[in-house]
């Protein structure tokens, strides 16, 4: 399977600021001496030899991970990210009404459904979208946000096959070759992980999930869960400092997920959900600080540790 992230901040969009822009141009130039700026070839290598937090940005969007099979389009939540996602789809078979697209909802809080309205596959007719999710009334919810109180094109006016299907507890259902289950979280309203599961290998998306309490019994469901998955993607939206201080908001930080994934031995763990007020330095220091974390305490293990920016794509 083919994983693409086309969103990944949390709460809100953060698209970056002039300033920052202005920053980065600034260090850039600042670095660049001995560089041929009159030949365009020496500039490009130039900036690609910058670190990823100078020459580019984390993104703005929030939540939507794109799974690909060979013949199977999954999309795992519809925050901001989707509409870039739903353009790029358009080339493709949505493009002639003959897409199916299978649509995972963690849950409905704002940051993961507001892209919907604005998924141009959803207009195209002939296209099928399928909309799964654990929590009840799950099309009265996506109903409730094309409300004309809060958007002024209803649901029933996208032109798309438009099917919800009600997921039940430890259900697992099969979408085209993959197998997929879920289960609960620990975020104020509820949220749900999915695995996905493919020849043996599994993916692991578990994105606005607290875990209150360390010690193994209070982790046990979710190391069953998460236990040597090939990657995980794991809510880390604030520093573990911040996660103290918010308690009971639903979010965990990058320093857990690392406990997390070496007692479920997991391959690669993904940080995701990014803190809308943190900047790319700030995310780029946070990284670092996680990775020398996890030195001090990884022993034997191998793991993979990847801040989750927009564009990034794996391979499972």
């Amino acid at each position: 399977m083919k994983v693409k992230f086309w969103g990944v901040r949390g709460s809100l969009p953060a698209p970056i600021l002039p300033p920052e822009i202005e920053e980065k141009i600034v260090q850039a130039l600042r670095g660049a001496s001995g560089v041929d700026l009159n030949d365009a070839r020496s500039v490009r290598n130039y900036v690609k030899s910058l670190p990823c937090h100078q020459r580019a940005t984390t993104g703005g969007n929030t939540s939507c991970v794109e799974v690909q099979g060979e013949n199977t389009e999954i999309i795992l939540d519809a925050g901001s990210g989707i509409r870039q996602l739903g353009i790029d789809l358009m080339q493709g078979p949505c493009g002639q009404g003959q897409g199916v697209i299978h649509l995972l909802i963690s849950h409905t809080h704002w940051d993961h459904i507001m892209g919907f309205p604005f998924f141009t596959p959803a207009y195209a007719p002939g296209n099928q979208i399928i909309i799964y999710g654990r929590h009840p009334r799950i099309k009265e919810r996506f109903q409730d946000q094309h409300h004309p109180d809060h958007f002024p094109v209803s649901l029933e006016t996208m032109s798309a096959d438009l099917q919800f299907v009600q997921l039940g507890e430890g259900a697992k259902v099969n979408i085209g070759e993959f197998t997929v289950s879920s289960l609960p979280l620990r975020h104020p309203g509820g949220s749900f992980s999915y695995k996905i599961e493919q020849d043996g290998r599994a993916f692991i998306y578990a994105s606005d999930a607290e875990y209150k309490g360390l010690r193994p019994k209070a982790l046990e469901q979710y190391i069953d869960f998460y236990t040597e998955s090939e990657a995980l993607v794991f809510d880390a939206q604030f520093t573990l400092e911040d996660a103290m201080e918010k308690e009971g908001w639903g979010h965990s930080s990058s320093m857990v997920g690392v406990d997390i994934a070496l007692k479920a031995r997991i391959k690669r763990l993904i940080l995701f959900h990014h803190e809308p007020s943190y900047s790319d330095e700030k995310l780029e220091e946070i990284f670092d600080k996680t990775i020398r974390y996890y030195e001090t305490i990884k022993g034997n293990s191998n793991l993979e540790i990847i801040l989750a920016r927009e564009g990034l794509e794996l391979e499972i």
